[in-house]
């Protein structure tokens, strides 16, 4: 009596779990790709939410002619409101009725091969 529970050999057919290997590979690198967007989406958002809110109050600034030091205290609380880190610096100046701002700042990401992302937001308004 022939045993029905045991493949046999078929030309052209390949074996059965020959595709596990290619299968593992494609939910590791899954699985990676979804690690990495949990940790630079965020980060990317409140950069790009950072350099929108600098934009505004620059140009508000620049257009209200606002002093240096109000303009700094929106973008301290600006910065406070996006979770960046502590030691970021802030720099702002006016030349007429123009006004310069530049933050930059190194965020700190959780993962082994890269762990600061540097960034400057240069941002300058001509107050018209």
């Amino acid at each position: 009596m022939p045993d029905l529970h045991k493949p046999t050999p078929q030309k052209g057919v390949p074996e059965m779990g020959a595709g596990r290997l290619s299968f593992l590979l494609m939910l590791t690198s899954a699985a990676a790709f979804v690690y990495l967007m949990a940790i630079f989406v965020p980060a990317y958002m409140s950069n790009q939410r950072m350099q929108q809110a600098t934009e505004q109050i620059v140009h508000r600034a620049a257009t209200q002619n606002l002093s240096e030091a109000d303009t700094r205290a929106q973008l301290h609380e600006k910065a406070r409101e996006f979770g960046l880190p502590e030691d970021y610096s802030l720099d702002i100046k006016r030349v007429g009725k123009a006004m310069t701002a530049k933050v930059s700042y190194k965020r700190k990401l959780r993962i082994p091969f890269y762990k600061e992302w540097e960034t400057t937001i240069n941002v300058k308004d001509l107050g018209f």
